[in-house]
Formats: structure tokens, C-alpha cells, sequence
């Protein structure tokens, strides 16, 4: 055939354009690459091996498990640092899941710890998700499976920064030289019972403290006081851990909003980085709502439905979600990781010697968020103590009791009572005048009502109820007295005839007993 001018120009249009469609094939993330090109173009791309085959069709919400770096791209972003994860999840969607990163200096510093090969415990402080709810694991919930979010944390820090001395679980191994993580959460409790009593579940000598309570927190105001005393406490440990926060998300409660939106203006004030994963995944669960069959727990494993959530645990993450919000977490310390060389290029070993210079740990803030600024505020440091059914350091043990008894379903222990007129007591001192009672409260288990007061002040007893109307089943603090003498005391409880469960109900459950 001949090649005419207008020919030739024709011919150059298509080869550029097929040269685009290619590029596009080939180096966009292949879900958008997928969209732009369509399902015909597509699968003609697939059919000669011209497509990135990098993304895995079986890989789902998880997708791969290795934390590995995909290669640099000379920056220190997400996508710059795991080009993998970046074609799995989208550039947009990783910046989307960096809820708040601030200055890190205390994660940098506790990873420059880690490269000059000191020992390294990671503590997680959670509730059921991040206990392991979901895993499914025939043994029941085990918080340290090597499936968990915060287990595949820990190993990727500990391939990195391997200890000598090897690492254990379940426990601190500094003064063995090793390397430990202890995943010290506790179902159906939330920041109002960690604030006092996460000194039962984590060693003191933590080095990075993995927060997951978002979903555990009610859209209450008095959550914003309770996370700040538990993320103010645990920045005062012996070590100044690092912290991070992750938020997961559940589609059960009657707002899509949760505590974690309370809890995201105190991380702010106190420059404690957030890792989202609402933000990246409730945008494509509202586009395509069989993406929650991916998302969350398949209790069921059924092959056939007609309800996108018919047998899905909408509270609890699935390991593929696991798995990806791990993958995430990690990454994001690796752009620190990237940063700290960017920082240390060009230092004497001398100075990269120096951490507490490089990566200096401010003064907490001198007055609590949750307060009225004073200019001359001071506020010291705060020691919360607890006495928890299921302790090992303080167990709660009452000083008399009468009809009461110790119970416990799967991993929750209480203290429980269902006949009126049932009588317990409990021994305390306190330096802040104040003592609280942490108690189970549920709309479906028809829970009774106790009266509780201090010492002989039955007068100003206050009234218990388990029951309520809120769909939750989870702990509450209630502060008995806050205008107590120092010193010693008596708390004094009685389970009442009187209830507020329609069905007449009087079981009550205490979980633990903070001052």
C-alpha cells in the first residue's frame, strides 16, 4: 500500500494513541488503568501480556503480606517507598489514610534506637478488633496470631531491627536483650477503662505504644478526656514511647462517627500520628457496598446472598483488612525511616550519635486540652492506678461480698451479682480525692441497677444502671466521688430490687474498680 502524506499522518495519530493506551496499561495502578481503558480494550491488553500484573487478582482488600519495599523513586512518600501497596491501594488513597502525621519526632527517635541495635518492646493497647476478633483462629481470640494488624507490625520491625538475643511474645524482653511485643488489648472496654488500667495490659518499658480504640469510644465528649489521659500517661512512661494511633471503622452504631473523631483533635494536641482506615475504605464501601464483604469479618462464608451483608460482622475487620492496615502502618514508618536519612545525610557519627538532639522529646503540653486555659496552669504527672477483675498486677478484690461471684465469658472477666439485696465492698487509698467504678452496660443482656457510695455517706450514693438503650455492650466508668479526703477509704456496693430493664433483669457486672 502506498503511504500518502494524509496516510502517514493517520498512522502517526494511531501509534501515538496506542502508545498512550500502553503507558497507561502498564504503569497506572491497574484498578484505574482497568477504568480508563475498559473491559474490551483491557482484556485484549491481558491477552498479549501487556498489562501490570503486580496487583494479583486474588489479592483482595490484603492483597500481598510482604512489607518489603517495592524500590525508591527518590522521595520519601508512601508511594515512594512501597511502590506495591501504591499499585494495590492508589496514591490518593494512602495520602487519604494519613490522618495526622505532625513532626514524629518520637517515632524517629525510637527507631533511631532500634538502628543502633538496642532491644525494642511494641505494646498495643485495643479492644476486640484488636484483639483479634475476626481472625478466626479455632483456639478462639489470640491477640498475638501471626495474622493480627499489630503481630505483623511488630515482625516487620523486628525483621528490620533484629535483636542477637532473638525476640519474644508475650511479654518484655529487655532485660534479656530481646526484642518483645505484648498486645495487651481487651474486648468491649474502651479508653475510659485503658486511661486508668493500661498499666494492667502493657509493660512500662514500651517503646511504641499501638493505639486502636476508635470504635470503642462512644461520639461522647468525655472520650476526648479519657483518650487525653491515656495518651498523656502513656507518654510519660519510663522510655517516652512513641505512639501511634489507628482508627478502623464499623457500619453498626447508629452514626458512622465514632470516638476516633474525638480522639483525633487530643492526638493533634499531643503530636500523635494517625493512621485512618475509614478515610481510604468507607469512600469505595458507599460506591460498592458488596465491598463490605471484603472489608469486614464473614462470619458465615456463604457462597450465595442476596444482602451484601448477610452473615458479615460489621464491627470487625477481616484478616485481609489486617493484613493492609499493617501493610500501611509499616510503610508509613518506613517514610520516616527515609526521612531520618535524609535528616542524618552529611552528620558526623557523633551527631547521628546524638538522638535526643536529632530527634528531640518535648515537654508534654502544661495544660490538658480538656480544661480552661490558665496562663499559670501546671499540670503534673498523672499515675492512674486500677484494680481490674482480670489483672495480674492489681486484681480487683473485694474486701467483703455477699451474693457476689467471679464469672467470665471467653476472655471478659467481671465480679457479677443477680440477687437483690447482694452486698459488695472494696478497700482503696487516693492522693486526687476521686474513685470511679468500671461496669458492663448492654441493651440485650437485661442488667440490673446498684447503689454504690463511700465509707458511711449512703446519703450521697450514686445509682448504677447496666441496662440501656445504646446498641453497645461495653464498659463504663462511672465517677462515684470526686471530693474525697486523701487517704483510706471504703467502696460500698448493693445490688437494688429496683431495675431499669423491661424484662426485670438484675444481673449486674463489675470490671474493675480506678482511682
Amino acid at each position: 500500500m502506498r503511504v500518502s502524506r494524509n496516510n502517514a499522518k493517520t498512522y502517526l495519530n494511531l501509534s501515538i494513541a496506542f502508545n498512550i493506551l500502553l503507558l497507561i496499561a502498564l504503569f497506572l495502578p491497574t484498578e484505574h488503568a482497568h477504568d480508563l481503558l475498559g473491559d474490551k480494550a483491557w482484556s485484549k491488553f491481558e491477552e498479549y501480556g501487556l498489562t501490570n500484573a503486580r496487583w494479583g487478582a486474588g489479592s483482595g482488600v490484603g492483597g500481598s503480606t510482604s512489607l518489603a519495599l517495592a524500590g525508591h523513586r527518590g522521595g520519601c512518600r508512601m508511594c515512594d517507598v512501597n511502590q506495591e501497596l501504591c499499585e494495590e491501594v492508589g496514591d490518593s488513597n494512602l495520602q487519604k489514610a494519613l490522618g495526622y502525621t505532625g513532626t514524629n519526632n518520637r517515632l524517629r527517635r525510637v527507631l533511631a534506637k532500634m538502628r543502633r541495635g538496642e532491644p525494642f518492646t511494641v505494646g498495643v493497647v485495643g479492644g476486640s478488633v484488636s484483639r483479634g476478633h475476626g481472625i478466626d483462629d479455632p483456639k478462639g481470640d489470640d491477640p498475638h496470631h501471626p495474622k493480627n494488624m499489630h503481630r505483623i507490625i511488630f515482625e516487620h520491625l523486628n525483621s528490620l531491627f533484629p535483636s542477637p538475643h532473638g525476640s519474644v511474645i508475650r511479654e518484655s524482653g529487655k532485660k534479656e536483650g530481646k526484642n518483645g511485643f505484648v498486645n495487651g488489648a481487651r474486648g468491649g472496654v474502651g479508653t475510659d477503662y485503658f486511661s486508668l488500667c493500661f498499666d494492667e495490659h502493657i509493660p512500662d518499658d514500651v517503646d511504641l505504644v499501638l493505639i486502636e480504640l476508635a470504635i470503642n469510644d462512644e461520639l461522647l465528649l468525655r472520650n476526648m478526656n479519657s483518650y487525653e489521659i491515656l495518651v498523656r500517661a502513656l507518654s510519660d512512661l519510663p522510655n517516652k514511647p512513641a505512639i501511634i494511633n489507628l482508627q478502623v471503622f464499623a457500619l453498626m452504631f447508629p452514626f458512622i462517627a465514632s470516638g476516633g473523631d474525638m480522639h483525633d483533635g487530643v492526638a493533634q494536641y499531643y503530636d500523635v500520628p494517625t493512621i485512618s482506615f475509614r478515610n481510604p475504605f468507607l469512600p469505595q464501601v458507599l460506591q460498592n457496598y458488596t465491598r463490605v464483604r471484603d472489608i469486614f469479618h464473614d462470619r458465615d462464608r456463604k457462597k450465595e446472598w442476596t444482602d451484601a451483608a448477610d452473615g458479615i460482622d460489621l464491627r470487625h475487620i477481616s484478616v485481609p483488612s489486617h493484613n493492609l492496615l499493617a501493610r500501611i502502618v509499616g510503610t508509613y514508618i518506613e517514610t520516616q525511616l527515609c526521612e531520618m536519612d535524609r535528616i542524618e545525610a552529611g552528620l558526623s557519627e557523633a551527631e547521628k550519635a546524638d538522638i535526643d538532639s536529632l530527634y528531640p522529646v518535648e515537654p508534654l503540653p502544661r495544660s490538658l486540652i480538656m480544661q480552661k486555659f490558665y496562663p499559670d496552669t501546671n499540670v503534673g504527672k498523672l499515675v492512674p492506678q486500677c484494680y481490674s477483675v482480670h489483672a495480674d498486677k492489681h486484681p480487683l478484690k473485694p474486701a467483703t461480698a455477699e451474693g457476689w461471684r467471679e464469672w467470665n465469658w471467653k476472655e471478659k472477666y467481671y465480679l457479677i451479682a443477680d440477687e437483690p439485696g447482694s452486698k459488695i465492698s472494696f478497700r482503696f487509698s487516693t492522693t486526687l480525692g476521686q474513685v470511679e467504678l468500671h461496669y458492663l452496660r448492654s441493651y440485650q443482656y437485661h442488667l440490673g441497677t446498684v447503689s454504690c457510695w463511700i465509707d458511711d455517706d449512703v446519703h450521697k450514693a450514686k445509682r448504677l444502671e447496666g441496662t440501656w438503650d445504646a446498641p453497645y455492650n461495653i464498659g463504663r466508668a462511672a465517677t462515684i466521688r470526686d471530693d474525697l479526703e486523701p487517704g483510706e477509704h471504703t467502696l460500698h456496693c448493693e445490688l437494688l430490687k429496683d431495675t431499669a430493664d423491661p424484662k426485670g433483669g438484675h444481673e449486674f457486672r463489675i470490671i474493675s474498680v480506678m482511682r
